[in-house]
């Protein structure tokens, strides 16, 4: 559970841009501050992760995600830093992600007084975990890529976004979807508008042409 706005904000914002992102999809699950279960038995083991995205499992809403009935933990997960959690996220949580198998570990400090870099990511190879290397954007505090969303993060001083290198352009966050509802149909509201003056013009001159021409037929007669 989110321990105060700025997570919890960041948290629904991530999970409602990637769930639009692989809505089309019927093999992508997009979890938030869910139970994952990564041991079974008497006692079992869980973590709820802020969000996290698991590819080639069925996309069905559930109450808890279990590794063992899925057959794969989470490709991508991340974690938004609070007072309450932040001094775990790079180590204990890293180190729980790591051993679960855990493609994509990413950390995102909302405020700016808890994590520096305030966006970081850690992709598994081999060895273990290895930090992902900024990508220097111009304009840009950090931006890394993501392999498992096919996406790049963006840290632009104040937001984080979600960069779509093959559409170039940012997936829109929920408020911006409303906003660009909100845009669009404004703009048909005085594009009916327009159209409903300019009949009223037309319907004008008609009956002008109309009362001319009558005019002219009474002179002649």
């Amino acid at each position: 559970m989110a321990s105060d706005v700025f997570e919890a904000r960041e948290m629904v914002d991530s999970e409602s841009v990637l769930r639009h992102r692989f809505k089309p999809r019927d093999d992508v699950y997009v979890g938030i501050d869910q139970l994952v279960y990564y041991t079974e038995g008497e006692d079992p083991k869980s973590v709820a992760p802020d969000v996290f995205v698991s590819f080639d499992v069925p996309s069905y809403m559930r109450d808890i995600y279990r590794i063992a009935e899925e057959g794969k933990p989470p490709d991508w997960v991340i974690e938004i830093a609070s007072r309450a959690t932040y001094t775990k996220d790079v180590d204990e949580k890293k180190d729980l992600y790591e051993a679960m198998g855990v493609g994509e570990y990413w950390v995102y400090d909302p405020k700016g007084d808890m994590h520096d870099p305030r966006l970081r990511a850690w992709v598994l190879g081999p060895s273990g975990y290895e930090e992902l290397a900024d990508l220097k954007r111009p304009g840009l505090e950090v931006a890394l890529w993501s392999e498992a969303l096919g996406l790049e993060l963006h840290f632009d001083g104040t937001d984080l976004r979600m960069w779509d290198p093959a559409k170039q352009s940012y997936l829109r966050k929920l408020d911006e979807s409303e906003e660009m509802v909100e845009t669009l149909e404004a703009k048909v509201e005085t594009a009916r508008a327009k159209a409903k003056a300019a009949e009223a013009e037309r319907d004008a001159e008609k009956r002008a042409r109309l009362a001319v021409e009558a005019e002219l037929r009474r002179l002649r007669s």
